[in-house]
């Protein structure tokens, strides 16, 4: 499987009063490495529109102030209007700082749940089959 790897840089922002990245800052970084993984997709086929049904973290270790995370995704399964992206982060020193995934399901314009398109099918399974 196609493993998509974005680096994110710690910000100040993102920490809580304990000095480490704030939990809900974890779908952040997931949501920009989503959007880097497809983002050429979607800009050859602006009509793919698909909602977050699911999100899930597991917190292995605390990311502190200036680290460099690096965030593994991947799609571990597709279904007829959803799929699943699984993420890994990582500190510079490979150690897990957490994982978890995501359901994307597929929507029409009018927001109803729709078959994945085709183009984004195709993609999907050649990522898978990598």
């Amino acid at each position: 499987m196609a493993r998509f790897a974005t680096k994110i840089q710690v910000r100040y922002r993102d920490l809580d009063t304990y000095g480490h990245v704030n939990n809900a800052v974890y779908l952040t970084y997931f949501e920009i490495a989503r959007v880097g993984a497809f983002l050429d997709l979607f800009s050859k086929n602006p009509n793919i529109r698909f909602v977050i049904a699911h999100a899930s973290v597991d917190f292995l270790k605390p990311a502190r102030l200036a680290q460099e995370l690096t965030v593994y995704t991947w799609v571990s399964r597709i279904g007829n209007t959803s799929f699943t992206l699984e993420y890994e982060i990582k500190n510079e020193e490979g150690d897990l700082i957490a994982k978890g995934s995501t359901i994307q399901v597929t929507i029409d314009s009018e927001g109803r749940k729709e078959a994945i398109p085709d183009t984004l099918k195709v993609h999907l399974e050649t990522l898978l089959a990598e």
